[in-house]
């Protein structure tokens, strides 16, 4: 494994933006376990979560950024409109304080800036270069989550970057605790797990080696289940599933498909003639028993979440639904930094849908739904892929408040956008 990754660190020594992307990936992903495991302090803590929310804007840093030329003008305008509205906005007169329209512009722009500066120039962003650095990373993570999840929940390993119960963990998922990696809380793994799922798609699409994709998608799954999130764990289903229905050639995949079949029936031959030595089947069902105890749970609050979400945008009795009340109204970062908006009072809000209402009324939420239209329209792949994962991006993950799944998101649709064309079967060494 360090041969291959040697390997691939002397093949991208020369491309400088791919260094600095890895670099930002480490941080994003890595920088949980400084929060709960080394900084005790809040405030080196909420630094190291503020560098967060500004990874994305260092892609304005790479060369030629804002350089637009022929038919990438089209791009250009389409983001100078986006981010004057996004300006307007936060002037909103109703706004709380300029604090709250700063950041707000901030958390609204983080994943379309840099998306539409590698639109532009795909050419100068081989991401895929980075796969068995992501593969490694992947593999790790739900190693990690794999041993939290056998370990009580006052743990070292498991707890949160708080101070609340000596930081140990207070969520459960059946009789395990749910699991958080190397991130500071939950949602952080979660997050984790959406980029792992996109991973899984490219390696998919590249015919990587069978003896590679099976445990990757294998321990995909596991580490969905062992999150104890329904939105993690049906999305990795959802996503992979329609990835290879949609975007899988089966009959010129056939020799893959059979090698990897073979790799599943070796390795759960051995698996048994060995008597499971890992207690791999054990884990498998000790987390599916979990998941499943928290999906039948009176205390699931993710039922009813899309159908909610609907309903909220729909009937949402709110005084300033055209405009809203300023963008970072709803934002946690700002409220804490600056106070809370009285014009919100009384207004409940958890779906991004109704957050994006009451920041930017119905025209912020318009307007977010045609940039959506329009990245399906600029990225390769199967619409209909793509499309299902602006859906899940609506009502399932957060892009605008979750810093986390931006950054993921936005590295995981650059892959699959990189590797669509691309029919080559990638080797380990």
């Amino acid at each position: 494994m360090l041969k291959i990754l040697k390997a691939a660190w002397l093949n991208i020594r020369n491309e400088k933006r791919l260094r600095i992307i890895l670099y930002l990936f480490l941080f994003t992903t890595l920088s949980g376990a400084i929060r709960k495991w080394v900084v005790s302090s809040n405030v080196l803590s909420n630094a190291i979560l503020g560098i967060q929310l500004l990874i994305p804007f260092i892609f304005i840093f790479f060369k030629d950024a804002f350089k637009f030329n022929g038919r990438q003008q089209n791009l250009f305008v389409v983001l100078v409109l986006y981010i004057f509205s996004l300006f307007l906005l936060a002037a909103n007169p109703l706004g709380a304080t300029l604090g709250h329209g700063l950041l707000g512009i901030l958390v609204h722009l983080g994943f379309w800036l840099p998306m539409f500066i590698y639109l532009k120039d795909r050419a100068h962003y081989p991401i895929e270069k980075l796969i068995p650095f992501f593969i490694v990373i992947c593999l790790a993570q739900v190693i990690l989550a794999s041993i939290q999840s056998q370990l009580p929940p006052d743990a070292f390993i498991n707890r949160y970057a708080t101070d609340y119960n000596n930081g140990a963990a207070d969520a459960l998922v059946g009789n395990a605790v749910r699991v958080t990696g190397t991130f500071s809380y939950i949602s952080g793994y979660g997050s984790f797990m959406l980029f792992y799922t996109l991973v899984a798609c490219a390696l998919i699409k590249i015919r990587y080696q069978p003896f590679v994709l099976v445990p990757f998608l294998a321990l995909g799954y596991y580490g969905a289940l062992i999150s104890g999130s329904r939105g993690t764990t049906y999305s990795y289903l959802i996503i992979v599933g329609l990835f290879i229905l949609t975007s899988v050639n089966l009959k010129a995949n056939a020799k893959l498909i059979g090698g990897t079949l073979l790799v599943v029936l070796v390795l759960g031959i051995l698996n048994f003639v060995t008597n499971d030595p890992l207690h791999i089947y054990q884990k498998f069902e000790d987390s599916s028993n979990n998941f499943n105890e928290r999906v039948n749970g009176t205390d699931d609050n993710t039922k009813g979440r899309v159908m909610g979400a609907i309903d909220e945008v729909i009937y949402l009795n709110y005084a300033h639904d055209l405009f809203g009340a300023g963008l970072g109204s709803t934002y946690q970062g700002a409220n804490a930094l600056f106070g809370n908006n009285p014009n919100l009072d009384g207004q409940g809000y958890e779906t991004e849908p109704k957050r994006v209402i009451l920041e930017g009324g119905y025209f912020l939420l318009i307007l977010r739904l045609v940039m959506l239209f329009y990245l399906i329209l600029n990225l390769k792949g199967n619409f209909f892929f793509k499309a299902a994962i602006v859906v899940l991006s609506i009502f399932v993950f957060s892009i605008i408040y979750n810093t986390y799944n931006c950054f993921y998101l936005l590295l995981g649709l650059m892959l699959l956008d990189r590797i669509d064309n691309q029919e080559g079967t990638y080797k380990l060494i």
